[in-house]
């Protein structure tokens, strides 16, 4: 993950830090980093108590002294999160913690089975004893030949070039190649969960990271969405399972495959063809309230508010 801390972590010297003309004493503190990190109220003041009880200081940091003696140093694996979110005098902002959640929040599926990879053994390719040190601490119900046991099998299935360690591609591969619902469900991250930012959106719109877009009319319900319209979804889906938003829609493995194929490498275009391709097919059957309750049961609240009265 350290090769993405970069677009997260917030130097405090930075001309654009928050901690520059804001401070938890000040009444700004909440509004300051909702606006630098583009997040919802609601979303900055739940992780702001997250970070408190944390063991943030006066000043809004996790210093390195607390960080030393809290719980969290006892995880070894949580202690190997955190590090990626210091910087560089050792400290963690709260901009940073934001900005890292965010981050997670936001990205493709693939992109964070790569940052695993990096959290695990710091990038580098993961020989057999950290593997059987991974195992052991998440079977920890299980005996050391049992753990031995699944080590084994997770090497003859992940060492495909039988070097006595799993690569990045080959982790990433098999990661991706499980059943999507599961990946789904496990990487798939949200600051909110689904039915607080569902209600969030609708009785606090002005507290929302979405209040300066698209704002629907009841009517527009009913009406087939603008290509417009449908690249301001894509862009809010893109980087989550657009697949299953495909499927949802009628479009079969065949049909995602030669999209995929047809836009490689951007997924943007990728989710917004599929929108795109689904209009064209419904025609005028294809109604804003069908592709918003799709959007909605899909978990992609963020961006089934678009379409939605």
């Amino acid at each position: 993950m350290g090769v993405y801390s970069s677009s997260f972590v917030i130097e405090p010297n930075s001309e654009m830090a928050v901690s520059g003309y804001s401070h938890p004493s000040k009444a700004n503190w909440i509004t300051a980093h909702a606006i630098s990190t583009e997040l919802s109220i609601a979303e900055v003041e739940r992780l702001w108590l997250r970070f408190q009880q944390m063991g943030a200081n006066q000043d809004g940091l996790l210093t390195q002294e607390t960080l030393a003696v809290s719980k969290l140093s006892n995880d070894v694996f949580i202690k190997n999160i955190l590090k990626y979110f210091k910087s560089s005098d050792g400290n963690i902002s709260f901009e940073s913690f934001l900005r890292a959640l965010k981050w997670c929040e936001s990205q493709e599926i693939e992109v964070k089975c790569k940052a695993m990879f990096q959290m695990l053994n710091n990038g580098n390719p993961i020989p057999r004893d950290i593997l059987q040190k991974i195992l052991r601490r998440i079977y920890t119900q299980e005996d050391e030949e049992e753990i031995w046991r699944i080590t084994n099998i997770f090497f003859n299935t992940l060492d495909t070039s039988r070097k006595g360690q799993i690569e990045e591609s080959a982790f990433v591969n098999a990661v991706m190649g499980l059943p999507r619902v599961q990946t789904h469900a496990i990487l798939n991250f949200h600051i909110l969960s689904e039915k607080m930012r569902e209600n969030v959106h609708k009785n606090l719109p002005e507290f929302s990271s979405q209040a300066a877009f698209y704002t629907p009319s009841p009517s527009s319900m009913s009406q087939v969405p603008s290509d417009s319209l449908l690249g301001e979804v894509a862009q809010k889906i893109y980087k989550k399972d657009w697949e299953l938003v495909a499927n949802r829609l009628g479009f079969l493995s065949e049909d995602i495959e030669h999209i995929r194929a047809s836009n490689s490498g951007n997924t943007y275009k990728q989710a917004y063809t599929v929108l795109v391709n689904w209009k064209t097919r419904e025609r005028e059957n294809a109604k804003a309230s069908i592709l918003e309750r799709v959007l909605r049961n899909a978990g992609m609240v963020d961006a089934s508010l678009l379409l939605a009265p």
